[in-house]
């Protein structure tokens, strides 16, 4: 079943949240989504500093966590 996954940018002091979300067929699906955006991010010079800790965090549409990717 496809489902929509949101992805939320958390810093230190900052949240950016994503609004539209993507559709996948299942959690992993959205894992393998945001891990080739961070990939992407790094490539293009676009991650925030590495002291910072910021992570990916995938929820659903009601804002429930499933999965949390560090950026480092």
């Amino acid at each position: 079943m496809v489902e929509r996954y949101h992805f939320r940018l958390r810093g230190p002091s900052e949240v950016i949240e994503d609004e539209e979300g993507v559709l996948a067929s299942s959690i992993e699906v959205a894992v393998a989504e945001a891990t080739q955006l961070i990939a992407e991010m790094h490539a293009r010079g676009e991650l925030p500093d590495p002291d910072e800790r910021w992570c990916v965090e995938i929820h659903t549409a009601d804002g429930v966590v499933l999965r949390s990717l560090q950026l480092y």
